[in-house]
């Protein structure tokens, strides 16, 4: 047997594990929602599943090969389920590359949306946290937490002179909102799936 049908047949096993591992992740996760929140548990479960697509991810021409079929064979095994389209799942291999070691810990659940956020408007870990943690203490909506990325929030309080915190006056969000609503249509912009700059904190 060549070389290239080997990769083929080897191909095609890491395939069938992930996507075992996959729906055993999502089954499992289903019988732990009367347990934890719901937030938590499916931020848990993106994780999960981005760390079974990171672990068999050998190059990225199997990851664009693998991600579209997994989302098909997903959506055909629970087909009441919503979240696991090829654009999802991308953003949950990003999130996963993004907080190696575990879930990110910001004392409450933020929904997925704001991490999306912060994966495609920062490139540093310590600023995503900063506003990971911001968002879960204030309660802020999306449209406010890309308001404040925007500002340079994290570089305002990092400059202030010592005393009892201000921060501006929120702007009206509104737009911001709408500017999120295209986000999930455009794709992920992290990492590998690159399409635009990620937003520096750094910068200026």
């Amino acid at each position: 047997m060549s070389d290239d049908r080997n990769g083929e047949e080897a191909g095609r096993g890491d395939y069938g594990s992930l996507l075992d591992a996959v729906k055993r992740e999502i089954t499992g996760s289903r019988g732990r929602v009367a347990l934890l929140t719901t937030d938590a548990e499916l931020i848990r479960q993106y994780w999960r599943i981005g760390r079974h697509i990171l672990e068999r991810q050998t190059d990225d021409d199997w990851g664009r090969k693998a991600v579209p079929r997994l989302s098909i064979d997903l959506r055909g095994a629970f087909p009441e389920a919503m979240g696991y389209s090829r654009t999802n799942l991308l953003y949950m291999r990003a999130f996963a590359a993004a907080w190696p070691e575990s879930v990110p810990q910001t004392g409450r659940p933020i929904p997925w949306g704001h991490h999306i956020v912060l994966l495609d408007m920062l490139d540093s870990r310590t600023t995503r946290e900063f506003y990971a943690r911001k968002t879960a203490d204030e309660g802020w909506a999306r449209g406010v937490l890309i308001t404040m990325i925007k500002g340079r929030l994290h570089l305002r309080i990092r400059h202030s002179p010592p005393g009892p915190a201000r921060v501006s006056p929120v702007p009206d969000c509104r737009s911001a909102q709408r500017e999120f609503a295209g986000l999930l249509d455009e794709g992920p912009r992290h990492g590998r799936n690159a399409g635009a700059p990620a937003l520096s904190e750094n910068a200026r």
